[in-house]
């Protein structure tokens, strides 16, 4: 597209030459573009004044020169630009490395009481914010790229799908610890309309991406296992320095024994039943202990 800019504007002579400007605002929605017309008539404009002004041939000849061969300049150095930017704007570097069909692990989170009354809106989005900061954290440190999973906003929580080539025991360890340990820091200092505790479900599964985002049947279950009775009660019944509860699914669960990892303990995982709607399945429950050393 840029050529065919360079080739009409050179073929109008430049009078055309706010057209490639017009066309790229337009097509790439970025107004700002419009400034480079509004500079172009501007020197055009004043150009065509000092043109008038001009007492001799010769200065007529050297000023319409060099608005001519100055415009061609302008247009070349334009089109290489908006090339630049229409490609960053209409094709984004991929971020998250995840398709349909991939085996990935799914981590699911829900803030507990989170529309509770007397929270306003303005705490629901400082909530949301130090939540998802934290955990984007949580994922760093366990050597998760948070910038490579396919995140979803469920509202009072999130959905995140980490791609097949990173292990799936880095999803309980150290992540896990590492979250329980930030948010029980967070929750000793913050307002008690701010404090935070959360449910976390744990799957893996091959995942179906559509237009609406993560779906398939390890996507239900994840769901299913959020939103469980036996996850809820858990956390009722948990201490209330204990701000996070998980639920692993036993496939999950299975597959992470099998790989073991550098001071896994998958002993302390408890195994529940679970029966939500039309889903019975096992699970395996743990309350994640703040390690103590991290909170001075």
């Amino acid at each position: 597209m840029s050529l065919w800019y360079f080739v009409v504007v050179i073929g109008s002579l430049g009078v055309l030459s706010p057209l490639p400007f017009v066309h790229a605002a337009l097509r790439l929605r970025r107004a700002f573009l419009l400034l480079f017309v509004v500079l172009y008539a501007a020197a055009d404009t004043g150009l065509l004044f000092l043109l008038s002004l001009s007492g001799t041939d010769a200065d007529e000849t050297i000023l319409a020169l060099g608005w001519f061969f100055g415009t061609i300049l302008l247009i070349a150095v334009t089109c290489v630009h908006l090339a630049v930017l229409r490609k960053k704007i209409l094709y984004p570097p991929r971020g998250a490395w995840v398709e349909t069909g991939m085996h990935c692990g799914l981590f699911s989170i829900d803030i507990a009481g989170f529309g509770q009354v007397g929270r306003s809106s303005e705490i629901f989005v400082q909530v949301r914010r130090m939540l998802f900061s934290l955990l984007a954290g949580a994922f760093e440190a366990s050597g998760i790229a948070w910038d490579a999973c396919l995140k979803r906003d469920t509202g009072d929580g999130m959905i995140v799908v980490v791609p097949p080539h990173f292990p799936k025991f880095r999803l309980l360890l150290p992540l896990l610890s590492q979250l329980a340990a930030e948010l029980a820091k967070y929750n000793v200092v913050a307002e008690p309309a701010l404090r935070i505790r959360v449910r976390v479900a744990i799957h893996a599964g091959e995942v179906t991406l559509d237009e609406y985002g993560v779906t398939g049947r390890p996507k239900v279950l994840l769901a299913r296992l959020l939103d469980s009775r036996v996850l809820r009660d858990a956390l009722v019944e948990a201490p209330d320095g204990s701000p996070v509860v998980v639920l692993v699914s036993d496939r999950f669960h299975e597959d992470v024994q099998d790989q073991g990892g550098p001071g896994l303990d998958t002993m302390s995982y408890r195994q529940v039943l679970v029966h939500e709607k039309e889903t019975e399945a096992l699970a395996w429950l743990h309350v994640p202990t703040p390690v103590i050393r991290r909170l001075r």
